[in-house]
């Protein structure tokens, strides 16, 4: 049996030394609940230990790469101590995992991206972004502390100053500028993310191995580095706003719920109406 037979969240294909891990909830925007998430945490150590593969490509099924948890799961953290608890545990393995897999990881990102589903791919050593996509941390806009990575990768990424433009506000970004500031590494063509990213992560299988892992473990003591600072705070003050300030936490996810549906229903309605 596969060691990826038991991920339902997460689809993974391994063809020509290529692990394709495909976040496959297409109907919610790749949206993750608290079982999916514990996925996210597990993924990488999988992958790791897979002789098999040299290199890895993340992407997203249908229109989104992730829009991270769903609505219900984030109100489940402000009441289920135990789900909390757990997801303190994911969040830092998911980050932890990618700082030390030392094969390549290319992702494809190929449609919104927030939460931890965006942390997933900004994580990566090559980011691939289609010209038509949008992203946020988002955090902030659910009255949370940014966690899941986003004080870890951001400042390093874009600087501390454009890290607090985006992660203070929940603001989004849009494709272009996020490549021109340096926080993806490549902006490609609507539908063609996959692609690029399978002959990126090609060429990274092909070339020598050790030298490939060895540059990405050292260059990764900079994220073991920030990790153990700013990423270990920001981890347990988002549980705070989780345990502490739940009230303002599902407040603020009711409203956005709210929002969603009400820009649902206009699409709806200017769909129909240009019919």
């Amino acid at each position: 049996m596969s060691r990826y037979a038991g991920y339902t969240f997460l689809k993974t294909e391994v063809r020509d030394s290529i692990a394709f891990v495909t976040i496959d909830n297409p109907e919610k925007m790749n949206a993750c609940s608290h079982e999916d998430h514990a996925e996210f945490a597990t993924i990488l150590r999988d992958v790791a230990a897979d002789d098999e593969v040299k290199a890895v490509v993340l992407t997203g099924a249908g229109r989104a790469f992730s829009v991270g948890a769903t609505y219900d799961y984030m109100k489940q953290l402000t009441e289920d101590q135990q789900a909390l608890s757990e997801l303190q545990t994911q969040v830092r393995e998911l980050v932890r995992s990618h700082i030390d897999l030392e094969k390549p990881v290319v992702a494809a990102i190929n449609g919104v991206a927030t939460g931890s589903g965006l942390m997933l791919a900004l994580l990566s050593d090559y980011s691939i972004v289609e010209e038509n996509v949008k992203m946020a941390d988002g955090h902030i806009k659910a009255a949370l502390a940014a966690g899941d990575g986003g004080v870890l990768i951001w400042p390093m990424a874009v600087g501390i100053t454009r890290a607090k433009r985006y992660l203070m506000t929940g603001d989004w970004i849009e494709a272009a500028e996020a490549e021109r500031i340096g926080l993806v590494t490549e902006l490609v063509p609507k539908g063609t993310a996959l692609e690029r990213a399978t002959k990126v992560a090609e060429d990274f299988a092909a070339m020598p191995e050790q030298a490939v892992r060895f540059t990405k473990r050292a260059i990764n003591q900079w994220l073991s580095f920030g990790a153990s600072v700013g990423f270990e705070l920001s981890a347990s003050l988002e549980m705070q706003t989780f345990g502490f300030h739940g009230d303002q936490v599902r407040k603020a996810v009711d409203d956005l719920d709210a929002m969603a549906q009400e820009t649902a229903r206009r699409r709806a309605a200017e769909k129909a109406a240009n019919a």
